[in-house]
């Protein structure tokens, strides 16, 4: 759900996203620029950037480009509760 207000024009949108178990959030490219942080409030999830992944836990944090298909799987076996932030390249 988006925690910003989505009808204003910006460059910055905060989302919380909630997967279940074995839940998956697959997006295709964003505008050329554009860029992804994310943040694990609970559970464990493994994102899947371009041919490349990682496994984050509670706590964890990562930031990388959301130009390119890019993939959050929920790979433990409780709901896992994220925050993301998505800046958007000024062209």
């Amino acid at each position: 759900r988006a925690l910003s207000p989505l009808a204003l024009q910006k460059d910055v949108e905060f989302y919380e996203i909630v997967l279940g178990a074995g839940g998956a959030l697959k997006r295709s490219p964003h505008y050329h620029g554009t860029r992804e942080m994310l943040t694990v409030r609970e559970g464990k999830v493994r994102l899947g950037v371009a041919d490349e992944s990682v496994e984050l836990v509670a706590g964890d944090s990562v930031y990388y480009p959301g130009d390119v298909d890019h993939a959050i799987e929920n790979f433990g076996e409780k709901e896992a509760v994220l925050y993301q932030v998505v800046t958007y390249a000024r062209e």
